[in-house]
């Protein structure tokens, strides 16, 4: 492997962060190692503050990526350095991709191709790498075997946890022993109001913290029918009546998760706050296994809403 580029996808999670970590003990074995994270412009500041942490304790050297939509033209967000200092707190790189693909849901999930897949595959072939001369290295665990891309080998991707039979507890357990954590109780998340989360994660969100959903709500009165898709979706007559894009399960807007939070829905409890999980909703990893292409105009079935 002394001729290939080992490239770390480091969502700002903890078991991406292990997997980094681990891999860095083993950086002679490869031409260099580069580890990569695409900061949406939402995350939790703790992750941002838990991404820099092992910066400046593990020596990650992290390169914080984020997303440059171009709006009026058919190709994919590319990618701008930042830093720790400059990366985006307000959702900027969020909006762009918005902006120009609507809002994102259950069957059009775009943010994580166009805020983290496209940026890191930009950054990539800037360098002059690609699946012929760099290794990837992704932070699904052998509990979640199932999320490995159909497509690694031929890709070139490699599942060093699930080589390694590393699973939640195993990570859990090897952070409690490290100078510092991902201070973020499970619920809340790399990303705050995720739209993958259930109900009751989001009701938790929604009341204890609920300016998070600012950026949620602003998007969908500003971006209910932006997009291909909404608006084939929209003109259609797909959605029965709704009037525009919602980004919640059961196609749920932010208003209709703040009528739960005062209806008294159950709240998520957290029972081991210092040994949360890693999976989709708190940490996003992008897999790359599927390639959507620049514009998906796809409509998704009537039984998916």
């Amino acid at each position: 492997m002394i001729d290939k580029t080992l490239v770390i996808s480091f969502s700002g999670g903890r078991t991406s962060g292990y997997m980094t970590k681990k891999l860095l003990e083993t950086k002679r074995k490869w031409k260099e190692v580069l580890v990569l994270f695409a900061n949406t412009g939402q995350e939790h500041e703790k992750t941002l503050e838990f991404i820099n942490n092992c910066d400046q304790q593990f020596g990650f050297n992290t390169v914080w990526l984020e997303a440059v939509t171009h709006k009026d033209q058919k190709k994919g967000s590319t990618a701008k350095v930042v830093s720790f200092e400059t990366a985006s707190r307000d959702g900027k790189p969020f909006e762009g991709v918005i902006e120009k693909y609507g809002i994102p849901w259950s069957k059009a999930g775009h943010c994580t191709r166009e805020l983290k897949e496209n940026p890191i595959k930009n950054y990539l072939k800037e360098r002059g790498l690609d699946k012929h001369n760099r290794v990837m290295a992704i932070g699904i665990r052998a509990d979640e075997a199932h999320r490995k891309a159909k497509s690694a080998d031929l890709n070139n991707f490699i599942y060093p946890l699930i080589d390694w039979d590393i699973e939640k507890e195993d990570i859990l357990s090897w952070w409690e022993d490290q100078p510092f954590d991902l201070e973020i109780p499970e619920h809340m998340g790399n990303c705050v109001w995720c739209w993958k989360k259930s109900y009751i994660k989001l009701v938790t969100v929604m009341k204890e913290k609920p300016e998070a959903f600012e950026f949620p709500e602003r998007m969908e009165k500003l971006h209910g029918k932006t997009g291909n898709i909404a608006q084939k979706m929209l003109n259609n007559g797909v959605l029965k009546g709704q009037k525009s894009m919602k980004f919640f399960r059961g196609f749920r807007s932010v208003d209709d998760i703040r009528e739960m939070a005062e209806e008294g829905t159950d709240v998520f409890i957290d029972e081991h706050y210092a040994r949360l999980s890693g999976g989709c909703s708190e940490e996003c990893q992008p897999n790359f296994g599927i390639d959507d292409g620049e514009d998906s105009n796809r409509i998704p079935a009537l039984n998916a809403i």
